[in-house]
């Protein structure tokens, strides 16, 4: 079922619109050799008593568990790995290995080179895209699209439609504004559009990009989503002397 969004056109009028995700396509099915229906199972990989913190806590060095290594097999429990995985539930541990019964939720930030930067106590994110949500402003900023697709990845679409014959002309004529353009309209929301969008409770934070295109009485619109732009990598400067 379509969720709705709300939409503010050119001339600064704003109506309540569909939008959805595009169908997907019937999944492949897997057969094995002898053409028979693939079953899939649940195996144990490894297990705790094998991990590389509980080998360290065991021989206290990484030298030391490569010696162990070439003696024998302490990696891999041969009693376990291999073994199907029936009934398990998911559990949180600590660093020594023990199982943690209450965890303290906290939003931690990293900088681009891995060291963190902050740390708080988590707090719930409301999604601002909906039907009781304010609707997305008009900003005015039109991207060439070849621009667009070099700088930003697209994580997420969804195609905007019309849920009544009113709103048949209203989304018709922004597909025709930005078709006439030949650009996208970078989409936000808050009043002036700087925010991100946030489709659900906690949900990822997006970029929004609306393409239009019209082919006489039809349209089409898409909302491209991207949580992540693309940048040239920052190349260190040769050391005096490196050729």
């Amino acid at each position: 079922m379509a969720r709705t969004i709300a939409l503010t056109d050119a001339k600064k009028r704003d109506a309540q619109v569909a939008f959805e995700t595009r169908p997907k396509a019937a999944g492949r099915r897997q057969v094995g050799p002898d053409g028979g229906e693939v079953k899939l199972e649940r195996l144990i990989k490894a297990t705790e008593s094998t991990s590389l913190d509980a080998l360290l806590r065991q021989h206290g060095a990484l030298e030391k568990i490569s010696a162990a290594l070439v003696a024998g097999d302490p990696e891999i429990d041969l009693s376990q790995v291999g073994r199907r995985l029936r009934n398990a539930a998911r559990v949180h541990l600590r660093q020594d290995g023990t199982v943690l019964y209450a965890a303290r939720v906290m939003q931690v930030t990293f900088g681009p080179d891995g060291v963190e930067k902050n740390r708080q106590d988590f707090s719930d994110v409301p999604a601002n895209i909906g039907e009781d949500a304010a609707a997305l402003p008009w900003t005015g900023r039109l991207l060439p699209a070849d621009e667009v697709v070099r700088k930003f990845a697209f994580a997420r679409s969804f195609q905007i439609r019309h849920i009544n014959g009113l709103t048949f002309d209203f989304l018709h004529g922004i597909a025709k504004t930005l078709h006439e353009a030949g650009k996208l309209l970078l989409l936000g929301a808050g009043p002036k559009g700087q925010s991100p969008l946030i489709f659900s409770l906690n949900g990822t934070p997006y970029r929004g990009f609306l393409e239009g295109r019209i082919d006489g009485e039809s349209y089409l619109l898409v909302l491209h989503c991207s949580n992540l732009e693309l940048k040239a990598p920052v190349l260190a400067a040769p050391q005096e002397g490196t050729p």
